[in-house]
């Protein structure tokens, strides 16, 4: 079982049931442009820019409105109860928390 900080964990990113998709035929709820206090972010159904460094994604797990992202070099982070309008972005490394809207 994959090890997950207890910020991760317990907004229920991983759970049973949970959907594990490498490229699905829709975008995803979080592909667009989002301002998340300290840069924007872009989502696409396969990398992640943080505003400097765009990170191939290499699989994702969709727990109902929340995601994480599986990138390489086991980079990881959280996207919890994405809506049209926003989402909670957290950082699977640091525990850095940013709430965004869409863009």
């Amino acid at each position: 079982m994959t090890y997950l900080p207890p910020v991760l964990a317990g907004l229920g990113l991983l759970a049973l049931g949970a959907c594990v998709s490498d490229q699905p035929a829709e975008p995803y709820a979080f592909v667009g442009s989002w301002d998340c206090q300290v840069e924007t972010f872009t989502f696409t159904n396969a990398t992640y820019n943080n505003g400097t460094t765009t990170y191939a994604i290499r699989s994702v797990v969709q727990d109902g409105s929340n995601y994480t992202l599986f990138m390489e070099d086991g980079f990881r982070i959280g996207l919890g109860l994405v809506t049209e309008t926003g989402l909670t972005w957290i950082s699977g490394t640091t525990g850095d928390q940013f709430n965004c809207r869409r863009l």
